[in-house]
């Protein structure tokens, strides 16, 4: 099997399997090349210790996109000598159990998964009649219609990665001060934005000006509570695949909820601090981080549930969250109460 962002083409394939044993599901480990940029962390040996699991119950295993970072690690060598014994486990559980991997948008070359870790590959997994599983960016309203596009956004993040440190979202879990200060000049670059913006539409430039204001919303609204501002039209997309329980990745943020008829399970990530999973018992979901123990509803989604981010923008955003001195509300409070 051969796939890549050069042959979109041979994108879809999808699997069907009973929902005859107990499930699994993994998502965005983003493996990396071991150095201080590689946001999965080291976090080895709690993974093998859920693969055990795993191989004990005799249940399956759905990696759901994004295993291998590629755009950090540049090459697969650095991976394999950085996780050599992790994905020896994974190739061994695939043997015995059977590991499904669901492409993501940072999988550009789909062929290793299947012929060197002996993997199952597919773009959509669908478990009994009822459950979908897919990585989520096809929900993502920037990266699913322009995956091609949005690759080179990819690349230039991780660039800024290796020299700076941490500079991610959302700034109350990287509250850093390289991070602290590149929200405050993000700021003010809005203010160049809103000026240009109104430039272009004198001019007769309204569709660009539309795309900008797009974009910054769609950053707000990724900061506020829903990453990727994917969660309606993962919801809506549910519908549209006949699924009573969509499956996600993606998103970076673990949850398990209910709206407009359909069961939403986001499987969180294994970056940073993280080890978050979803598992299915035949029965019903549950999020858990490996690590800690705790378990996910729609408490971190709940602003997005309820409608509070539908007027939100950048102004109202800031206007809420900075305190002066590079302080920001949300940040501070977790800060307190840890």
């Amino acid at each position: 099997m051969s796939w890549s962002w050069s042959q979109p083409t041979e994108a879809t394939r999808e699997k069907r399997i009973a929902a005859d044993r107990p499930v699994y599901f993994i998502s965005d480990l983003h493996l990396g090349d071991g150095t201080r940029s590689d946001i999965f962390m080291r976090k080895d040996r709690a993974l093998l210790e859920l693969l055990g699991r795993v191989r004990d119950e005799g249940a399956r295993l759905v990696i759901v996109g994004d295993a291998i970072d590629f755009y950090q690690a540049w090459n697969l060598t650095s991976v394999l000598k950085a996780h050599g014994q992790l994905l020896r486990a994974l190739s061994e559980l695939a043997d015995k159990n059977g590991v499904i991997y669901i492409y993501g948008n940072h999988d550009y070359d789909i062929a290793l998964f299947h012929e060197l870790f002996r993997w199952e590959v597919c773009s959509s997994l669908r478990i009994g009649p009822d459950i979908v599983v897919q990585h989520g960016h096809q929900f993502d309203p920037f990266i699913g219609p322009e995956l091609q596009s949005s690759e080179w956004m990819t690349r230039l993040h991780h660039a800024v990665e290796r020299v700076v440190g941490w500079v991610r979202m959302p700034l109350h879990e990287f509250y850093t001060p390289a991070n602290r200060v590149v929200y405050w000049c993000f700021h003010k670059y809005w203010w160049f934005l809103k000026a240009r913006s109104a430039l272009a539409r004198k001019v007769g430039l309204s569709g660009y000006a539309r795309r900008t204001q797009e974009w910054v919303s769609y950053w707000v609204r990724s900061e506020a509570g829903d990453p990727m501002s994917m969660l309606y039209p993962a919801l809506a997309g549910a519908k549209q695949l006949g699924a009573k329980t969509l499956v996600c990745g993606h998103a970076h943020m673990p949850g398990c909820m209910e709206k407009d008829g359909v069961q939403y399970v986001n499987t969180g990530s294994w970056t940073y601090g993280y080890s978050q999973y979803a598992y299915f018992d035949g029965d019903r979901f549950l999020v858990r981080d490996w690590i800690t123990g705790r378990e996910f509803g729609e408490e971190l989604y709940r602003a997005a549930l309820d409608g509070e981010l539908v007027d939100i923008d950048m102004d109202r955003w800031w206007e809420n969250q900075y305190l002066g001195w590079f302080r920001y509300r949300s940040a501070e409070l977790r800060r307190q109460a840890q």
